[in-house]
């Protein structure tokens, strides 16, 4: 669950920083194509209805100077409006107007930007007024000029650059889209964990309440027998460090312990004398002791909220061999958790005092493990157990004091 949820958290994170590098990117298109000119050649003796851009040149008015002298000339006012048919504005423009070869021009004055005469073409650099030109519209510009005859402008060149706002950009809707899903899904998210929380501290809780019940019982089955006080807690811990070294999954382990806990339980139902007797049982005094793991199976049967609970109790003293109890059951046909169980209580009974015997040295446990593998015990799980007692995992050896066994 945490894997999961650190990766949930990766992936929200990985998706922010492309969603942000992206946002960057574009964002330096935009400025790149905010800087970059464009030129485009415009003859004004054509149609232009379909073009982007449309200039038109007017004669606005004119008079005569020096009028029949050799130095007669004219002035004349020349207004020029260039519209913009596209769909972003233009910045940063300039025109150049093709002057015709036989005229002599000189600037008088100029408005909304600045005139230039230069080899035979007039510059006109926009000023503020007219700078950008804003998409749909249309600006005007113009000067008066003194030449020798009255002129006609039909060609210009057009250059400037495509202020372009962000929001026409396709790539920044995609962006936007991608932001909003990845906004849906932090909030997804963030409810998710709100829930996973509850939902973790509610399984908690059930576990403490679960674990403390089967314990309390497990003191109480134990509490019958002064010489087997902690047995239950040790079986349940031999069993799980058998299950994780078997490489099992850590909620079967968990459920595993529980079981454990609750092997011995039909043992309740066993008389007092039976159960604590220091003599060798009877006949009959045994086949009422193996009664203990018919009871226990019985008693368990509403237990389901933990699986195999029934098995544990059920099968824990079946053989490997088949000559085990109640069902003679044989190898892999015992439940899994009983055959760990199985090797857990034996080896737990060898390394305790008990009322009819004190408990074994190691080497003789090693020994019986070995002895009895394949045919009381499944001998893979012998193994495990060994090699857990090799490592000292499981140690053996029983400490004046019993209930310090429970941390062995």
């Amino acid at each position: 669950m945490k894997k999961r949820r650190h990766k949930g958290m990766f992936v929200l994170l990985i998706s922010l920083l492309v969603l942000v590098s992206g946002y960057l990117a574009l964002s330096m298109k935009v400025e790149h194509d905010s800087n970059t000119p464009f030129t485009v050649q415009i003859d004004a003796s054509k149609p232009q209805g379909s073009n982007d851009y449309i200039v038109n040149t007017i004669l606005t008015k004119y008079w005569v100077n020096n009028e029949g002298t050799a130095n007669q000339n004219y002035g004349a006012q020349y207004d020029t409006t260039i519209r913009n048919n596209t769909d972003y504005d233009i910045i940063n423009w300039k025109i150049i107007i093709d002057v015709p070869e036989e005229k002599e021009i000189q600037i008088d004055s100029y408005w909304n930007g600045i005139y230039k005469y230069e080899d035979g073409k007039l510059i006109f650099t926009a000023g503020d007024k007219v700078d950008p030109i804003p998409e749909g519209l249309d600006i005007t510009f113009g000067a008066v000029m003194i030449s020798d005859g009255l002129m006609k402008f039909d060609q210009y060149e057009f250059t400037g650059c495509k202020d372009k706002p962000i929001t026409r950009y396709v790539t920044f809707w995609l962006i936007m889209v991608t932001f909003v899903v990845w906004c849906t899904s932090v909030v997804a998210y963030v409810l998710y964990r709100i829930r996973e929380a509850s939902y973790e501290q509610n399984e908690k809780n059930k576990d403490t309440i679960i674990s403390q019940s089967i314990s309390t019982f497990a003191n109480l089955i134990d509490a019958k027998d002064p010489y087997t006080k902690g047995h239950s807690a040790r079986v349940s811990l031999y069993t799980q460090k058998i299950a994780e070294k078997m490489g099992l999954h850590e909620s079967e382990i968990k459920n595993l312990g529980y079981i454990a806990l609750m092997h011995d339980c039909g043992k309740i139902g066993i008389p007092d004398n039976i159960l604590t007797k220091p003599a060798k049982l009877t006949e009959e005094e045994y086949k009422i002791m193996q009664g203990h793991t018919t009871f226990g199976g019985k008693a368990l049967e509403d237990f389901t909220s933990i699986g195999g609970i029934v098995e544990g109790a059920l099968y824990h003293h079946e053989r490997f061999d088949g000559k085990g109890y109640p069902k003679k059951l044989r190898g892999k046909n015992i439940p899994l958790y009983a055959r760990i169980i199985c090797v857990a209580d034996a080896l737990d009974a060898m390394n305790s005092d008990r009322c009819y015997r004190s408990h074994l040295r190691p080497d003789l446990i090693k020994k019986e493990l070995k002895t009895n593998s394949g045919s009381q015990f499944d001998p893979e799980i012998v193994e495990y157990a060994l090699e857990l007692i090799e490592d000292g995992e499981i140690r053996l050896g029983v400490s004046k004091d019993k209930d310090k066994n429970s941390d062995s």
